[in-house]
């Protein structure tokens, strides 16, 4: 029997559906059917009975409900003891990370853990972080990191790393010279954004929320997808932007965009190492997590932006 036949059944369970937990799993509805069909044969017995539209446990089907879980749980146990018996770290990785961090933090990360664990085989998947987020629930990636702390009681969220959502200007702009921008003009601008489902609009959104201002009240002229797009825009005299410091770094140094801040607003943010509870992937997961939350990352990252002041 296939392990990942029990994970499907409990996906089923979740989705109500077939047809939903083929697409959580990123597989075909044919294929999912198969699955239980190869579960219902190898214990002998119908498990799932078609009731309307939905699915009803049989009453075998509810044993192995209550026993599957604790299964897949002692497997992922036993993995991880076996995995500490061994001195070398090796194995596939995947890493998932929203936009700022997938595009100017990991592959920094990446190096430094490569060379220290030259025999893991990571891949880095980058999408905004509410994909993410569903990519990690459905187990399609090992751990990620982003730029806003889900609510999702399953996932556990440990801030890693200090960023800050800086404004930035076309260096002709009339906000250029001036020390800060004064709220209300800020809040009259024309304004590029993130889209829906990015940290970083997320963020924003609370921040402003929390001062009373409505996103609403922005003069908003351009949603974008990625930081990279905002940067461009702002350089293209579209209007001005709410970035990430890490990914105006670049731009702000070699002057093409200037950095400025609001007055009344701060916009100092966490960035978030995301894992499962309760599941372990494999040796080279764990220490991967372990590396995210040690200082020398911490120093290697933050030490970036440190030094635009001077």
């Amino acid at each position: 029997m296939n392990i990942n036949y029990l994970r499907t059944f409990l996906t089923v369970l979740e989705t109500g559906s077939f047809s939903a937990a083929a697409r959580m799993l990123s597989l075909t509805q044919p294929a999912v059917s198969m699955q239980i069909q190869a579960l219902e044969d190898y214990f002998g017995t119908k498990l799932l009975e078609r009731r309307g539209r939905g699915l009803e446990l049989t009453r075998a089907g509810e044993l192995a409900l209550r026993n599957v879980s604790h299964l897949l749980e002692l497997i992922d146990s036993t993995r991880k003891e076996i995995d500490e018996m061994t001195s070398e770290v090796t194995g596939p990785l995947l890493l998932g990370a929203s936009t700022v961090p997938g595009e100017h933090l990991c592959p920094t990360l990446l190096a430094m853990f490569i060379q220290r664990y030259p025999r893991v085989k990571p891949r880095l998947l980058i999408e905004n972080t509410s994909v993410i987020v569903a990519k990690l629930e459905r187990h399609e990636i090992d751990l990620a990191i982003v730029g806003a702390a889900p609510k999702e009681a399953e996932i556990r969220a440990e801030p890693i790393f200090q960023d800050e959502i800086v404004l930035l200007v076309p260096p002709k702009h009339r906000f250029a010279s001036l020390e800060q921008v004064p709220l209300d003009e800020f809040c009259r601008e024309p304004m590029i954004t993130r889209s829906a489902g990015s940290g970083s609009r997320l963020f924003v959104e609370r921040e402003l929320a929390q001062r009373g201002i409505n996103m609403g009240r922005l003069g908003v002229v351009l949603e974008v997808g990625t930081s990279l797009a905002a940067l461009n825009a702002v350089e293209a005299g579209i209007g001005v932007a709410l970035v990430s410091a890490f990914a105006a770094e670049k731009s702000v140094r070699l002057g093409v965009v200037a950095k400025k801040r609001v007055q009344g607003l701060s916009f100092n943010r966490s960035l978030y190492l995301l894992t499962l509870h309760r599941r372990y992937g494999g040796r080279s997961i764990a220490e991967m997590a372990t590396f995210l939350r040690s200082p020398e990352a911490r120093r290697a990252i933050e030490g970036r932006v440190g030094t635009w002041e001077k």
